[in-house]
């Protein structure tokens, strides 16, 4: 199987477009209307998780969406340095989207060098379950708190969004091994040590890698 279509190129195209448009307009008025937080995780699902849920059955191989992240990453860290934050969705001193960008396309990476055809079984769904966790259930998570906190903060509400999201998605795509995947991203994302862009994805693949492949 080519690494590499016309048909990957014109779907990288069009994906990057609405990333773009997602990123730059849509979140913007989001934003305008609810909170800087809020607009990050419309983001997050709307851009990120969209592309994650379409790329399996529009790429030949995980090559376009590895390339868009990295350089999405790029983009954000040099816009940063040159222009300052785009207000509307990034905070001075919050480097989450790029956290998340960097985990994205690493996790399909590292998936990629540890086996090679991963991409054309349900294997697939090693890397992008936690993408999922990440987008989906994380997102989730954050608007919940945004309403019934008011603020940022970790609370028991928050986690009970992001458990009814993750957990029978984990299921469904991986049975009991799955979800218990959901659970420990939950308990991460709980846990106010690290970015959760990088918590979730990181944890979450370590475990359901380590089940499936390893044991």
């Amino acid at each position: 199987m080519p690494l590499l279509t016309l048909a990957d190129i014109l779907w990288g195209v069009i994906l990057t477009i609405w990333v773009g448009i997602v990123t730059l307009y849509i979140s913007k008025i989001i934003s305008k209307y609810t909170s800087v937080y809020v607009a990050r995780k419309a983001i997050h699902m709307l851009g990120g998780g969209v592309v994650a849920v379409l790329s399996p059955f529009v790429f030949t191989s995980p090559l376009v969406p590895i390339i868009a992240s990295y350089t999405l990453m790029t983009y954000l860290i040099v816009r940063r340095i040159k222009d300052g934050i785009m207000g509307w969705f990034q905070e001075k001193d919050n480097y989450g989207e790029i956290f998340y960008t960097f985990s994205y396309g690493t996790l399909l990476l590292i998936m990629w060098v540890i086996d090679g055809n991963y991409w054309s079984t349900k294997d697939v769904f090693i890397p992008l379950l936690p993408i999922f966790y990440m987008s989906f259930g994380d997102g989730v998570t954050g608007i919940i708190r945004n309403y019934v906190y008011k603020r940022r903060v970790k609370g028991f509400w928050g986690s009970l969004g992001m458990a009814i999201v993750c957990i029978p998605l984990g299921y469904y795509l991986f049975g009991l091994y799955g979800a218990i995947s959901g659970i420990i991203a939950t308990i991460v994302e709980a846990l106010p040590l690290v970015d959760d862009n990088l918590s979730i994805p990181f944890v979450s693949f370590l475990f359901l890698y380590s089940v499936i492949k390893l044991f």
